[in-house]
């Protein structure tokens, strides 16, 4: 079964489709919210973390020293939800922290202003300036957000295989869609695929275990499982470069762990 990753606008109905969905099909579905949550209960620095990111995103020389370990701690939540496929995650541009695979679908869903502006106002009860505003505000942290996260405008129709548009179309009419999509046999998860995403999730067990390590956090190191070796891409560490290879090889439950100082870290994500 296919991952369906729907990418959604502040009130643009994309909750009520997710719901639609699991009345329609029973496949089991996830939110950034509960992913957020996932990442706080692995790790006190997870915590601690999402709460400075909070404050942090007015201010760039805070916001880039927390940047790289919210994406290796979101990524290793997001994958361990996905690892077994045949889930719906909706969110905000999550999508953007993994690699494009077969399996994976990216949606976009969006809404006219009057539709937003109107259910805005009946789940707030607020007038409709007020939700104008609400809606306008949250548009602008959520792009700025992705910018500063993953250097992507998450309005860009190049990032999604579907962008879907309920001013245009019924909740039943886009329900159907997605729902028919799920049976296409081109989005159907292999064992190619699935071996993949536990590779990605081996990799990011790493990365956040290091992250995690109170002697390991400032130090940006990413994690690649290469010819059944796990290697370590990162500064130069001096004397905690034994530590962070110690911590490697209990993550990934392997001795063969080698450390490659001098590049820069990176994450697979999508194109």
């Amino acid at each position: 079964m296919p991952v369906l990753f729907i990418s959604r606008g502040s009130m643009s109905g994309a909750c009520q489709v997710v719901e639609c969905l699991g009345k329609n099909t029973g496949i089991r579905c996830i939110s950034r919210e509960s992913l957020v949550k996932r990442a706080m209960r692995h790790s006190e620095t997870a915590r601690r973390l999402l709460q400075e990111l909070n404050g942090a995103i007015s201010h760039y020389e805070r916001f880039s020293a927390l940047r790289w370990r919210y994406l290796v701690l979101l990524r290793h939540a997001l994958l361990e939800e996905i690892v077994e496929d045949n889930v719906v995650y909706h969110g905000y541009s999550a999508h953007f922290l993994l690699p494009v695979l077969q399996h994976f679908i990216r949606v976009r869903i969006d809404a006219p202003i009057e539709f937003r502006i109107r259910m805005t106002m009946e789940r707030l009860k607020c007038d409709e300036e007020k939700a104008g505003s609400i809606i306008k505000t949250d548009d602008e942290q959520r792009v700025k957000w992705a910018r500063f996260m993953y250097c992507r405008d998450i309005r860009d129709p190049r990032f999604y295989d579907l962008h879907l548009n309920l001013g245009h179309m019924s909740l039943k009419a886009v329900c159907g869609l997605l729902t028919q999509s799920f049976s296409e046999q081109e989005f159907q998860a292999n064992p190619q695929t699935r071996e993949e995403v536990k590779k990605l999730l081996l990799e990011a067990t790493v990365q956040a275990a290091l992250v995690s390590d109170a002697r390991l956090s400032e130090c940006e190191i990413s994690a690649k499982l290469e010819d059944g070796c796990m290697n370590l891409y990162g500064p130069y560490l001096g004397a905690v470069r034994a530590t962070a290879i110690d911590v490697a090889k209990k993550a990934a439950c392997t001795a063969d762990v080698f450390y490659k100082p001098g590049y820069s870290p990176w994450l697979d994500t999508f194109s």
